[in-house]
């Protein structure tokens, strides 16, 4: 179950880019810190689990044009179906090449090894996806 969401936005020097290029960072991680000046700082990167409940962060940096946009973020078994997801609504850039921070805490029972993934959708387009593994647990 998703239980945390936080936008950001800062500013980037403007550029061109294209939908292959509105993910500038995707990241798993096991803890997410906001310092003072509203930077952002990840624990240690994760890349993958063990069958069983896992809980922790992925991270999506998007660069978006002028404008009012949605963002969802679903995490998808090895068969495709969503296991969860997050909605990030009403993401508004007042200029183009605005960075928003997608931040989602993930609580999810792994019930079996494979291949997951984390997608990323834009105003209901899919924009990225990124695979993790499960693992069957260590003896």
């Amino acid at each position: 179950m998703c239980l945390f969401l936080l936008a950001i936005s800062l500013l980037l020097p403007a550029r061109a880019y294209s939908n292959s290029d509105i993910i500038i960072n995707h990241v798993l991680t096991d803890r997410i810190i906001q310092a003072q000046d509203n930077s952002i700082y990840i624990g240690q990167v994760l890349l993958g689990f063990t069958v069983g409940r896992a809980k922790f962060y992925s991270l999506t940096q998007i660069v978006l044009e002028k404008g009012l946009h949605h963002g969802k973020v679903v995490l998808l078994d090895p068969s495709g179906k969503a296991l969860s997801d997050m909605e990030f609504p009403n993401m508004y850039a007042q200029t183009d090449n605005t960075l928003f921070s997608m931040a989602v805490l993930w609580d999810i029972p792994f019930k079996k090894p494979g291949d997951y993934f984390i997608a990323i959708y834009l105003n209901e387009v899919k924009v990225g996806q990124y695979k993790f593994i499960v693992v069957d647990k260590v003896e």
